[in-house]
């Protein structure tokens, strides 16, 4: 959008906005923008009504109030117009502020979040369906392998798939955020904040916690990983020991991570989206490492998919 569309839809909301800023691009069209005067701001949200609306968004809000969860103030919403005015949270992202002295307190306060999400009552969420999980997948083998990077690909593949929903099916499933990632947490007075939480459902518990503990943009840290999830065991006062808790976050990893792949290339195949094709191979590679060591998909992707990767890119 231009500016002047945004500072219309901010009249719309009933705030008259002398400046205006774009904020994160986002995969499902969403845009958001961070509109004041000279006394206060807030974030718009603008999503084309075509595209869909608010309503998840506002109706899990309102859950999480209601369960104490803090979570952000919308302060008007316009249905046929497609926008939200919500409280400014601030620039404190996770991914922007965690360093080497904080990563421990923000990581254990964002897996003390996650633990209260999992554990309230949020009505009307619906329950993701296997064919959801499994079509989410194949857009790796779709998407990402073959339309855009022109690769064929194997049965080993399909058997990945379904090994993977094989192991979900029977691990835990709890509210899940869906999206539970740095960019989607924010630190404002020692209060940690999740964001972009209209897509919760009901889910298997380690897609979230693949979410916060591996990220897109960094190397995973198996050290770290194992002693957050230790943490993570004591917060949520279950029955499993640390080894379940790395077969949850393993595969929630690599249905998230292929899932992720395939979205990020349609982003570009069909919209012409390219700002977040860097972040593909950190993707590939973290997603690699969570691969059994037994499974031979993992030489497939070393192999042949990381190099092609690395050639496309280079090329756009």
């Amino acid at each position: 959008m231009k500016e002047a569309e945004v500072i219309k839809l901010s009249n719309i909301c009933n705030f008259k906005a002398n400046h205006v800023a774009p904020l994160k691009q986002e995969a499902s069209g969403r845009e958001y923008w961070r509109v004041s005067d000279n006394r206060k701001s807030y974030v718009l949200c603008y999503l084309n009504p075509k595209d869909g609306n608010h309503k998840d968004f506002i109706k899990i809000t309102n859950s999480l109030k209601d369960n104490g969860i803090k979570a952000v103030d919308i302060v008007h919403h316009d249905d046929k117009a497609g926008v939200t005015l919500q409280e400014d949270l601030g620039d404190n992202d996770l991914l922007s502020i965690l360093n080497k002295r904080n990563k421990t307190e923000l990581i254990e306060k964002s897996l003390d979040l996650l633990s209260q999400i999992q554990k309230a009552n949020i009505e009307e969420i619906s329950r993701f369906e296997e064919s959801d999980l499994i079509n989410q997948m194949n857009l790796c083998k779709d998407a990402f392998l073959k339309n855009f990077l022109n690769i064929e690909t194997n049965d080993l593949i399909d058997e990945l798939i379904f090994l993977t929903i094989e192991k979900l099916k029977v691990h835990p499933w709890t509210n899940c955020h869906f999206d539970y990632e740095r960019r989607n947490l924010i630190l404002k007075n020692e209060t940690i904040t999740t964001i972009d939480y209209q897509d919760m459902k009901v889910g298997p518990m380690g897609i979230d916690l693949a979410g916060i503990l591996i990220d897109h943009y960094y190397p995973l840290d198996l050290k770290d990983i194992k002693n957050s999830l230790r943490y993570f065991s004591n917060q949520i006062n279950l029955n499993y020991n640390d080894e379940d808790l790395f077969e949850f976050l393993r595969y929630g990893c690599i249905q998230r991570n292929m899932r992720i792949l395939g979205t990020l290339a349609n982003l570009y195949l069909i919209h012409n989206r390219s700002y977040r094709l860097r972040d593909l191979p950190m993707i590939l590679s973290n997603l690699v490492s969570m691969i059994p060591e037994e499974l031979g998909i993992k030489e497939y992707f070393l192999d042949k998919v990381q190099p092609s990767l690395l050639k496309r890119i280079s090329e756009i």
